[in-house]
């Protein structure tokens, strides 16, 4: 097991062991479909993206977000790398769905760091079932426990060694160094919270529908993952994953006009199918989407004490899916938008401007990981 040295703050990146010594991290999202890398740069509250890459991988080298060839993906990740044009060769990535466990217990506050470190061991057999020797531990302290003002709420979070390692040796085989194996939960929540943040203390950026209190849910719609994470107080309260994303749409394309899939996935992003497309692909698919998100809620409000969600945020490439926020808003009766990290975040990047302002809903991931470091 890999303990850190010191307590992790709430929203903390968990990193396994590693440390960093570097002023930027790289946030390394690595999907089913795609590398998209981003390197941030911060000065006091403001965030400036200086490197910003995507690149698509081969098929089958991801499978439900478990890294099935190592070597072609670092091939894709060296190659990110190196046309972004990134100062840091510091790396951060995540882990997610059934290879992370996560519980919780609590502990008296009068513990020092060794103490609780000590005490999380103690407590980790009984708590994660997984073998001990086969997993990477790492704890956060979330909070004070609600009923007793002398324990602390502590989050303990396992992985399996294997999703770990495999990760690390994919940055390590493009030439570059593993400083956090994060969450991508936490690190989901920890974009949204620099945008909380960022907009409190600028009031004229302000969207309208963002309340610091309000309980938001923030839904990522990736390629494969579909991911529900909800945040009150800015803590993480409730999350899941489902096995449904935006390549659903691309195979009933292919399958639908007897496409390639490069072809499909062009077609989806850049239009140009006939005029039926709209009825009987894409509105089909919103559907869906729409039903899956409205059983997270409903198992949401049956399984916590809160009966009422303020607003949904958007991300993931299908949050750009032409009225899409608008349906879901009216669907579920709950105030909806896209996430736009670029009303916060200034663009050093200048031949990928346009590119970039595209591609944030999708950035999301990335954006939190490279900002790991500033939760310590």
């Amino acid at each position: 097991m890999h303990f850190l040295d010191h307590l992790i703050k709430r929203l903390a990146p968990l990193r396994f062991g590693l440390k960093s010594q570097s002023d930027t991290i790289l946030g390394v999202d690595i999907s089913s479909a795609a590398i998209k890398l981003v390197e941030i740069e911060t000065r006091g509250e403001q965030f400036n993206v200086i490197a910003y890459g995507v690149q698509a991988l081969p098929g089958g080298v991801v499978f439900d977000r478990e890294i099935v060839d190592v070597k072609k993906i670092a091939e894709v990740l060296k190659a990110v790398y190196k046309k972004s044009g990134a100062h840091s060769r510091n790396v951060a990535v995540a882990v997610s769905g059934s290879s992370v466990i996560s519980n919780y217990i609590d502990l008296p506050s009068s513990l020092t760091s060794k103490q609780m470190e000590a005490r999380v061991q103690l407590e980790a057999d009984t708590i994660i079932p997984f073998p001990l020797d086969e997993i990477n531990l790492d704890f956060a302290v979330v909070g004070q426990n609600a009923f007793n003002k002398d324990q602390v709420r502590v989050q303990v979070v396992a992985c399996q060694r294997d999703y770990v390692d495999r990760r690390k040796e994919v940055v390590e085989l493009a030439g570059l160094t593993p400083v956090v194996v994060d969450v991508e939960t936490f690190a989901f929540a920890r974009a949204y919270q620099t945008l909380i943040n960022a907009e409190y203390k600028n009031p004229q950026k302000q969207q309208g529908l963002i309340q610091k209190d309000d309980v938001v849910a923030i839904i990522d719609v990736g390629a494969t993952q579909f991911t529900f994470l909800v945040l009150s107080n800015q803590t993480i309260i409730y999350s899941v994953e489902q096995p449904f994303g935006g390549r659903q749409l691309t195979e009933d394309i292919q399958r639908h006009y007897n496409l390639t899939w490069a072809e499909a996935g062009r077609a989806k992003r850049k239009g140009g199918l006939d005029a039926d497309y709209a009825e009987s692909m894409l509105q089909p698919f919103k559907n869906l989407l729409i039903e899956h998100l409205s059983r997270c809620i409903q198992v949401f409000y049956s399984s916590t004490e809160t009966n009422k969600i303020d607003k949904l945020v958007l991300s993931g490439g299908v949050s750009k899916t032409d009225g899409l926020k608008d349906e879901i808003a009216k669907a579920l009766s709950i105030p909806t938008d896209v996430v736009d990290l670029s009303k916060n975040v200034s663009i050093s990047v200048s031949s990928d401007r346009s590119r970039l302002n595209a591609d944030i809903p999708s950035m999301m991931l990335a954006f939190g990981l490279s900002l790991a470091k500033e939760s310590r």
